[in-house]
C-alpha cells in the first residue's frame, strides 16, 4: 500500500504537468505578443513625435522688387515720359513711400521721368478681396544730398552726392561725360557745384552769399550721368541754409532733419563726421503719420562754428 501511494502521486503530478504545459506555453506566447505590441506602439509614437517636431510651419519668403516690377533700379530716359508696368496681375491698390514717385494707385504704372530721382521707394500692393500684401523696393536713379548740419569749423565743408540712394555706391562716369549744373542755375545762385562729380563746396558757397545768416535761392540742379540713363537730363531742387552757430538754426529745420531720417530710404551708412549736436526735443523726434514730410529739396544746413 505504501508503495502504491507514491506511485499514484507521481503519476498525478506528471499528468498535471503534461496537461498544464500547453496552457503555459499558450499564455507565454500571448504575453510575448502583448509586450511586442506595446513596444511597437511606443516606437511608432516616438518617431511620430520626432517627425512632428521636424515639420516647420510654412513661412512667407521676403518679397523682392522683381515680384512687383521687373527690376529694382530704373533710369530716366531721353523722352518726355518713360513708363514701367508691374509684372504682377490682378486688381488691387498700389501705394508708395516716401512722396515723389509718379505712380498710378490703381494700375501700378510708374512714370519714371516724372518722378523724383535719386530716391528709394517702398512699393506696397494690396490685392482686392483676399490675398497677401506684397512689398518691394525700387530706386529711381539719380543723386541726392544728405539731410544734415555741416560745421565748417570742423572741416565739414563738402556736400557729397549720394548716388542711387546708396552711400556705398561710387558715382559712375566722373571722368567720362558727367555734367552738373548744366543750366547754370546753381552758379547764378552762388552755389558752387563740381562740374563732373556733383560735390557742393559749402565754404565757397557761403562766401559767395556775402551775408552772415540766411539761405540761397531754391534752384534746380540739372545734371546728366554716364550710366544706364545714357546721359539723359536729370535734376533736383537745391537750397542751402547757413547760420553762424547751431543755436541760430530755427526749430523747424531741426525738426525737418530729424523727420527726414525716417522718410528718406537709403542703403549703407553716411560717412561719420564731427557734426555738432542738434537740439533734440520730443516734438522734433515725433513723426506724425498724418503729416507728409516732403523728401525734397534736401535739407542742407551750414554753420560757421
Amino acid at each position: 500500500m505504501s508503495k502504491t501511494i507514491p506511485i499514484l502521486l507521481f503519476d498525478s503530478l506528471s499528468y498535471v504537468r503534461c496537461e498544464a504545459g500547453p496552457l503555459i506555453k499558450k499564455v507565454r506566447k500571448m504575453v510575448q505578443r502583448f509586450i511586442l505590441l506595446i513596444i511597437t506602439c511606443i516606437v511608432c509614437i516616438f518617431f511620430s513625435c520626432r517627425k512632428d517636431r521636424r515639420v516647420k510651419p510654412a513661412t512667407t519668403l521676403p518679397k523682392t522688387s522683381t515680384e512687383i516690377y521687373a527690376d529694382s533700379v530704373f533710369y530716366v530716359q531721353n523722352s518726355n515720359d518713360y513708363f514701367i508696368n508691374p509684372v504682377i496681375t490682378g486688381q488691387g491698390t498700389f501705394t508708395s513711400f516716401p512722396d515723389g514717385l509718379n505712380i498710378d494707385n490703381n494700375t501700378g504704372l510708374i512714370n519714371v521721368n516724372k518722378s523724383e530721382t535719386g530716391l528709394k521707394y517702398k512699393i506696397t500692393f494690396t490685392p482686392a478681396g483676399s490675398g497677401s500684401v506684397l512689398t518691394s523696393y525700387i530706386v529711381i536713379s539719380g543723386i541726392n544730398y544728405s539731410d544734415k548740419i555741416y560745421n565748417l569749423s570742423l572741416g565739414d565743408s563738402i556736400a557729397v552726392p549720394v548716388y542711387n540712394a546708396d552711400h556705398n555706391l561710387a558715382l559712375p562716369g566722373t571722368n567720362n561725360g558727367n555734367s552738373f549744373d548744366q543750366s547754370g542755375g546753381c552758379k547764378n545762385a552762388g552755389i558752387v557745384v563740381g562740374s563732373t562729380n556733383g560735390t557742393i563746396n559749402l565754404a565757397q558757397t557761403i562766401k559767395n552769399q556775402v551775408i552772415d545768416t540766411g539761405s540761397t535761392a531754391q534752384v534746380k540742379l540739372v545734371y546728366s550721368i554716364a550710366d544706364n540713363s545714357n546721359k539723359a537730363p536729370n535734376g533736383l531742387e537745391v537750397k542751402i541754409y547757413f547760420y553762424r552757430t547751431v543755436s541760430q538754426i530755427p526749430q523747424y529745420l531741426t525738426d525737418l532733419i530729424n523727420q527726414r531720417k525716417t522718410t528718406i530710404l537709403t542703403s549703407g551708412m553716411p560717412p561719420l563726421v564731427n557734426a555738432p549736436a542738434t537740439r533734440l526735443t520730443l516734438n522734433s523726434l515725433a513723426v506724425h503719420s498724418s503729416t507728409i514730410v516732403r523728401s525734397r529739396p534736401p535739407c542742407i544746413v551750414v554753420v560757421s562754428r
